[in-house]
């Protein structure tokens, strides 16, 4: 009994918080698809196009009529920004987001051709633009803008000449490059943060998550949820006689048998060891004792000579998720004392769970 309590504690420490983190994750997801969509991006390009262009004109001699085009072109771009804010993104397609950078590169153009001189000082404006196509839209779509940007970029210098011929092809190459480059880096960064998230949240010898992952998934069950514990029954012992490298090739084969055995909805998990948790999406305790069965007599047929034990226990709107995990637990105990290569399965008292159960 004093084993169990002090797994018992474990075994609620390592679940949790159940409210908490869910909290935290909702926070810190939301803070990134706030300061890092596309919407966000393109209300900044639009007002740091804006600010740069007044920000600048001072410094600059120009005429009234030129100062005059500037201050217009600058209080258009951050007017825009502001009128931004009141447009319902969320139910448009991302493509309307192309527009901001093609009103930054539309008021370049109209600067150019109310002014005198000024485009080369604004080039630069013309890059932000293609960093944004990098960063927040398909592989390619640069190149697609390119006859657009050409004819801003030669209206701005009043037309076509000969002197402008050398630096327009430097530049739209260093603007898609800067795009490609951009979209490339991006790409990779998203696969190697997948990576890396697999890394931390699945268990390479199993190829099931691991208990960092469970942590997780623990906190998203639901009333009517059924949670398993299974044990591979003197799985020290099987180390030593057979060595931990046949108790690897094992405990991957446990691992492949939850795997295809589990419904998509359903989850499983190394907890540590020779510890497994399952969670049963909506499945009452006799549907959880006849897919145990079934997970018995498969595994049977693949390691005849290895055998686990298991606990099962229902989510109760009266208890914690960490309170359904130690119950599962003690059945686990139970079948254990009662003799190993058996389940126990807690009783469950239906008015305290709800309808709706299934598998």
């Amino acid at each position: 009994m004093t084993r169990i309590a002090s797994r018992r504690g474990a075994l609620a420490r390592r679940s949790g918080d159940p409210e908490a983190l869910p909290a935290t994750l909702r926070r810190v997801s939301a803070w990134l698809r706030t300061h890092w969509s596309p919407v966000t991006s393109g209300q900044a390009l639009l007002v740091v196009a804006g600010l740069l262009t007044s920000a600048t004109s001072p410094l600059l001699r120009l005429t009234a009529d030129d100062r005059l085009a500037t201050v217009l072109a600058a209080g258009g771009l951050l007017a825009l920004a502001v009128l931004s804010f009141l447009v319902p993104w969320t139910r448009l397609p991302r493509a309307t987001t192309l527009g901001f950078p093609l009103i930054v590169w539309t008021s370049l153009a109209v600067v150019g051709l109310t002014t005198h001189g000024l485009t080369s000082v604004y080039t630069g404006l013309y890059a932000l633009c293609f960093a944004y196509l990098g960063l927040h839209h398909r592989p390619g779509l640069g190149a697609a803008f390119a006859p657009f940007v050409i004819a801003c970029y030669v209206a701005a210098f009043g037309g076509w000449s000969a002197q402008l011929l050398p630096r327009l092809l430097i530049a739209i190459t260093v603007w898609l490059l800067l795009a490609e480059l951009l979209s490339a880096m991006l790409r990779r960064q998203r696969a190697l943060t997948e990576e890396l998230r697999r890394a931390a949240h699945i268990d390479p010898l199993t190829a099931v998550p691991n208990r960092r992952d469970l942590d997780l998934r623990l906190t998203s069950t639901r009333v009517g949820d059924t949670i398993v514990v299974c044990d591979l029954d003197d799985f020290k012992q099987l180390n030593d006689r057979l060595g931990h490298a046949e108790g690897d090739r094992v405990l991957a084969d446990f691992g492949r048998l939850l795997r295809t055995c589990l419904r998509g909805e359903d989850y499983a998990a190394r907890f540590g060891g020779e510890e497994f948790v399952l969670v049963l999406t909506g499945t009452e305790v006799g549907a959880a004792e006849r897919l145990l069965a079934r997970l018995a007599q498969r595994w049977s047929l693949l390691r005849p000579d290895v055998t686990f034990s298991a606990g099962a226990a229902t989510c109760r709107a009266d208890r914690t998720t960490a309170e359904t995990l130690v119950a599962a637990d003690d059945c686990l105990y139970q079948a254990k004392a009662a003799g190993r290569d058996r389940a126990v399965c807690e009783p469950v008292d239906v008015s305290m769970i709800g309808a709706g159960l299934r598998y």
